[in-house]
């Protein structure tokens, strides 16, 4: 983890570098930013992490050698946080480059020669980190050992869904927006703009194992009880002629108690939307959250989804009821913690909630506010360093990692990365 002492060194260096007063990471119960200055300028690298410049960092992901990797979304690139001397690093991409490496003819490219269209998380799994690259429409990785990174899922097709059952590489996916690996090493993400999640199996063929495709649903809606055909050339569905096959895959609602591969999944489509949910495995049930449904929902061995959190409502309700009556807005991250519990991020309400082993939803950080606009405030919204962490005001936070009684929060749209100690 981060130690006090590379923090406190930090700050030493930089002074009130938060804005508030310099605060102890240590401190139960507190919040402090461990880096970024909140504003968005590409400065720092090797520098004190405190006196760094991000802009929207979605991520913070705890590495093999201790390191905290951020992933810096609108300018391309991972950097990291050493633990003992609070230097941050950029460790993949290029500052302010948008590309997609490796170029074609290759099959590997270093890191630090390599550009992205897009990160918004890592999955770190035997000697390799898994990268959603999200408008690359693939998933990269990065060999730990060398730093070289190439493609492993995806041919980098715009609203293309089809390959299921072929070869990972020669599939289409669409901004992927969270990925993690299941009890046997296969990796899983979530292929948002296809509305689906889907895996690498160990042989390399890729898998559909949550949710499903209706296209043209803007067009023509499926009608009740109506059972979608398959489209002849690709992995979707349709309520109609086979001339919406063309279309998008339409978000949804639909399914619970029943086989997750006939669920419908809303984590926002078109282009321009902005990354969904994530997803983890607790033992070998999978956990994600259902972005634009305002859900957690749970997939369980047998291949059965339920929804453990959210209504379906837009908002903030229900603290110290049931977590299933509460009410979510827009949740993208999930970090299982040793006893059970599960915290995630409620983003679009600015805050960090959690549902206990007995389903009760509280918050731990942030001061629960809807966006009456949909949109995160521009001018930022950033407070309480040094104080009780449900006190601070977030902005939008997407990210979470959760190392012993360390909670990390990319706070995105506050520029910073912050830390509570619970």
């Amino acid at each position: 983890m981060v130690t006090k002492a590379g923090i406190m060194t930090a700050l030493a260096m930089c002074g009130a570098c938060s804005g508030d007063e310099p605060c102890d990471p240590d401190a139960p119960g507190t919040i402090c930013t461990i880096a970024g200055t909140g504003e968005i300028r590409a400065i720092g690298d090797n520098g004190p992490a405190l006196e760094a410049g991000f802009n929207e960092p979605q991520d913070v992901i705890k590495a093999p050698d201790g390191t905290l990797w951020v992933t810096d979304f609108n300018f391309y690139t991972i950097r990291s946080i050493d633990p003992e001397s609070g230097i941050v690093r950029r460790v993949a991409g290029i500052t302010a480059t948008l590309g997609d490496s490796p170029p074609p003819g290759t099959t590997q490219t270093p890191c630090l020669e390599a550009s992205f269209n897009h990160t918004p998380t890592v999955h770190f799994l035997n000697g390799y980190a898994y990268l959603a690259s999200w408008h690359n429409r693939r998933i990269k990785r990065i060999e730990l050992s060398t730093m070289l990174v190439e493609n492993y899922a995806g041919r980098g097709a715009a609203e293309q869904y089809d390959g299921d059952n072929g070869p990972a590489l020669a599939a289409g996916v669409d901004l992927p927006s969270g990925v993690t690996s299941d009890p046997a090493g296969q990796i899983v993400w979530m292929d948002q703009a296809n509305q689906v999640i889907r895996r690498v199996n160990s042989d390399g063929t890729i898998q559909r194992i949550g949710g499903s495709c209706v296209a043209g649903e803007h067009i023509q809606q499926c009608a009740p009880g109506q059972v979608p055909t398959a489209c002849l050339n690709s992995n979707k569905f349709v309520c109609g002629s086979q001339g919406l096959c063309e279309d998008f895959c339409s978000p949804g609602f639909s399914g619970d108690g029943g086989p997750a591969l006939d669920a419908r999944l809303s984590q926002g489509a078109g282009q321009s939307t902005k990354p969904g949910g994530r997803l983890v495995y607790v033992g070998a049930d999978l956990y994600f959250a259902d972005r634009d449904n305002n859900r957690i929902r749970r997939i369980d061995a047998a291949g059965i989804i339920t929804t453990i959190a959210g209504n379906g409502d837009e908002g903030y309700a229900g603290d110290g009821g049931p977590a299933t009556a509460a009410t979510l807005n827009h949740p993208i991250d999930l970090a299982p913690a040793p006893d059970g519990s599960l915290f995630f991020t409620d983003t679009a309400n600015s805050c960090i909630r959690k549902i206990d082993p007995a389903g009760v939803i509280s918050t731990v950080a942030g001061v629960c506010t809807p966006s009456e606009s949909g949109t995160p405030p521009s001018g930022g919204d950033f407070s309480g360093d040094g104080g009780l962490a449900v006190d601070a005001r977030l902005n939008w936070p997407y990210g979470i990692e959760l190392d012993g009684n360390k909670l990390y929060i990319a706070d995105s749209y506050n520029q910073r990365v912050r830390v509570v100690n619970l």
